[in-house]
């Protein structure tokens, strides 16, 4: 795929690159699987923007917004954009296996999180829909 005139893909160097930019947490290396959220949650603006950072490594964070504002400011354009990095992201095998590992993670620690408070539930709820959308995106 290609973002102006640079060729892009969501190979091994983006997803070290997407961990550095991305990640939760300085040593939580889940910044892929971060990326692939925003795209099943239809963060589109984070998405994108997320997207192109990693992918286009010598551009500024300010030198991407001017991409995004001159290239993609038209609502089709930028859809068409974001459709085109989504399709591109659930190629990646490295990708897809950072999203393996975070519904795994997840899965598992959803049992034990505390459900007693109306909030704790409520929270408890839009973790396991999270979990069901990342789970039916790697389908």
């Amino acid at each position: 795929m290609k973002i102006g005139n640079t060729e892009v893909k969501f190979n091994f160097k983006a997803l070290f690159r997407a961990n550095a930019l991305l990640s939760t947490q300085a040593d939580a290396k889940d910044g892929a699987s971060q990326l692939w959220l925003q795209f099943v949650t239809g963060d589109e603006n984070e998405a994108v923007y997320n997207a192109l950072r990693v992918l286009i490594a010598d551009k500024k964070d300010s030198e991407i917004e001017d991409l995004i504002d001159s290239d993609y400011s038209d609502g089709d354009k930028f859809e068409e954009l974001y459709k085109d990095l989504q399709a591109e992201l659930e190629k990646s095998s490295f990708f897809r296996r950072a999203a393996k590992h975070w519904t795994d993670l997840v899965e598992k620690n959803l049992k034990s999180l505390p459900q007693k408070t109306s909030e704790e539930k409520t929270q408890a709820k839009a973790i396991k829909d999270t979990l069901e959308e990342m789970k039916k995106s790697l389908s």
